[in-house]
């Protein structure tokens, strides 16, 4: 099942190579994180820079786009441990006509790449979660979700504001650790986005 969703967001994101024209962006936004987020670093702020390649899909009038993004998602210390999140994202949208020239719908999938750094000492007991870092191992490609809206501003620049939801760590049966586990960072996004 996890081998077709991903083989699945890998054809959705091939998809915009494969259309007609061309346009590159610049993206720099902000991250307002939500109690997932908190979960894995205990705070909730964050920033993101991106540059994407605008197009249509082949045959039809759709825009669409891919693209990449670097995050930062710092922790903040907590019982003496913290943790903090770099995110490489590969993603692709498809817009939606809202019949207003200037407002656009956006939905899209994401192929993300976290890196985690931890300081601080955990707890020798295993059963101390509160002392322990809240996630084992962030390696692998996790799947992710985008949703939201793009404001045209002027014939460069807009905004947007996004919603994401990503994997990260499900619950590791096989840590002695007792962790928070289950942690799936979702996070606000407000974007200012330049146009070439």
């Amino acid at each position: 099942m996890i081998k077709t969703l991903r083989t699945s967001v890998l054809g959705l994101l091939a998809l915009p190579l494969a259309a007609q024209g061309a346009g590159f962006s610049l993206a720099g936004g902000l991250l307002a994180g939500s109690d997932s987020l908190k979960k894995a670093t205990n705070q909730s702020s964050g920033f993101l820079l991106g540059a994407d390649y605008g197009t249509r899909v082949i045959g039809t009038e759709v825009p669409a786009r891919l693209g990449l993004a670097f995050a930062s998602m710092p922790g903040k210390e907590s019982n003496g441990l913290k943790t903090s999140l770099a995110l490489t994202q590969l993603h692709g949208d498809v817009f939606i006509d809202t019949g207003s020239p200037s407002v656009h719908g956006l939905v899209g999938l994401s192929l993300n790449h976290y890196s985690m750094s931890r300081t601080g000492t955990e707890s020798a007991d295993p059963a101390d979660v509160d002392h322990h870092f809240p996630v084992r191992d962030a390696s692998g490609m996790k799947l992710g979700l985008r949703v939201g809206a793009a404001f045209t501003v002027s014939d460069h620049w807009s905004l947007e504001v996004l919603y994401q939801q990503t994997e990260l760590a499900g619950k590791d049966l096989s840590d002695p650790q007792v962790r928070r586990g289950g942690v799936n960072p979702g996070w606000f996004e407000l974007d200012l986005r330049w146009r070439f």
